[in-house]
């Protein structure tokens, strides 16, 4: 599945199946969780892309100035499955930075599941908007986990 923005669905083999824009408020996570749960209902990594999801969607509504965020899924041939969140951007980039990441840490998991779960995920940043994605093949592979 190709990396990109929204344009993407132009792409053969690929399409939109559904694109949305939530508040940018801590209410509307779990409205995309909803959301999510309810489109994908039975693709295989279902489970797998709602809470990275909700992961990254968290992260816009805390790291960005945004008053909205898009949600855009696309589909690929094999049923692999692309979640693009956009917003406006903020001070830094996505990133895998130094949090503490003990049991009772608030925060610094989210890129970590992104890596951890994800078959491929990235960031495109074009001011003024920035597009952080993930793809997932419809079933997980069977090599270790990365780290």
């Amino acid at each position: 599945m190709r990396q990109s923005s929204p344009e993407t669905a132009e792409t053969p083999g690929i399409r939109i199946i559904e694109r949305v824009v939530f508040a940018s408020e801590e209410v509307s996570v779990g409205q995309a969780r909803q959301w999510a749960r309810k489109l994908l209902d039975r693709h295989p990594r279902r489970d797998d892309a709602v809470l990275l999801l909700s992961e990254i969607f968290t992260n816009s509504v805390v790291h960005t100035r945004s008053a909205a965020i898009g949600v855009v899924v696309l589909v690929d041939d094999a049923d692999g499955v692309q979640i693009e969140v956009v917003d406006e951007g903020a001070e830094t980039s996505p990133c895998v930075c130094a949090h503490r990441t003990g049991d009772l840490a608030e925060s610094g998991r989210g890129i970590r599941l992104l890596r951890a779960l994800s078959d491929q995920w990235g960031f495109i940043e074009e001011p003024p908007r920035c597009v952080v994605w993930f793809t997932l093949r419809a079933t997980p592979p069977t090599t270790e986990p990365r780290g």
